[in-house]
């Protein structure tokens, strides 16, 4: 009697056990997730005259001069956001990603952003037609960012446009090798041009009244409204036997003359007048 309850039991072991290998046979497989980092690091800034820096533990700390940056505890950036977007009149961080209004000592270096022509001026960032920088007299650049991604920098009123086409949105990513080692106009307003160098963008500025020529990689004159012109002799001096005559042309352009001064005149100011008397001793 024994060894058949033995065996009974045995069985009800048995087909309890085949009942569970068929209950797990339908349950799903579970394959852990690992959290994906992305790593939200910029190569369209072309801030030449930052040095970025690295995460080196988690928390909040700076990403470059004028960014603040969110790290994990991979040493992964997973967020970052320019100081003069929160409050203009903090445009710079320092320490712990703290912004404010005194630049960091180690970031007072000149920025290749900064024409050398031209100082208190804002200047566009080839990267992003939403960035701008400030440059102050000894060419340190401060980042500004439009209010809105509706709106693009425009250099001619030095202040944001609303953006109305997807031309109004002019950039150049300096960081493609294919763009590298060559100049480019600044479209929006030609005279600025870029040379967009190994290590990021340059910015450069003509003259007033010229333009920069792409093909020929130098500025030239340009009309901008009627009269005439001195002609550069390149040497800091004007040619003084002949003139740029701009007339109006078609819908509001201006055509371009090379014009000699009469026999005996002489161009001075913005006419051929006669020559000045030669000085009395």
């Amino acid at each position: 009697m024994g060894a058949v309850v033995w065996i009974l039991g045995l069985c009800c072991v048995i087909a309890t056990g085949l009942q569970t290998i068929r209950a797990d046979d339908s349950l799903p497989i579970v394959v852990r997730l690992h959290r994906t980092v992305v790593d939200n690091t910029n190569t369209n800034l072309n801030d030449s005259d930052e040095s970025k820096k690295e995460c080196k533990a988690r928390g909040i700390t700076c990403g470059s001069c004028t960014s603040v940056m969110l790290c994990n505890h991979e040493n992964k950036m997973v967020a970052s956001y320019e100081c003069s977007s929160v409050d203009a009149q903090r445009p710079y961080c320092v320490g712990n990603g703290m912004c404010t209004n005194i630049m960091d000592a180690q970031c007072n270096t000149p920025s290749e952003l900064c024409p050398p022509e031209q100082s208190y001026a804002f200047y566009p960032v080839p990267g992003n037609c939403s960035e701008s920088v400030y440059c102050n007299d000894k060419k340190f650049a401060m980042k500004q960012s439009a209010p809105s991604s509706s709106y693009v920098f425009n250099s001619l009123v030095q202040s944001w446009t609303l953006r109305k086409t997807t031309a109004d949105c002019f950039q150049i990513n300096c960081l493609s090798s294919t763009m590298q080692n060559k100049f480019y106009v600044y479209k929006p307003n030609p005279r600025l041009y870029f040379y967009c160098a190994t290590f990021g963008p340059m910015t450069f500025e003509c003259s007033e009244n010229e333009e920069f020529n792409e093909t020929k990689r130098r500025c030239e004159f340009a009309c901008k409204k009627e009269g005439k012109f001195a002609i550069p002799d390149g040497n800091g001096g004007s040619q003084t036997d002949r003139y740029y005559l701009c007339l109006a042309g078609l819908n509001g352009s201006y055509q371009l003359f090379e014009t000699p001064c009469p026999t005996g005149l002489t161009f001075q100011t913005d006419d051929c007048k006669l020559p000045p008397p030669p000085a009395t001793s």
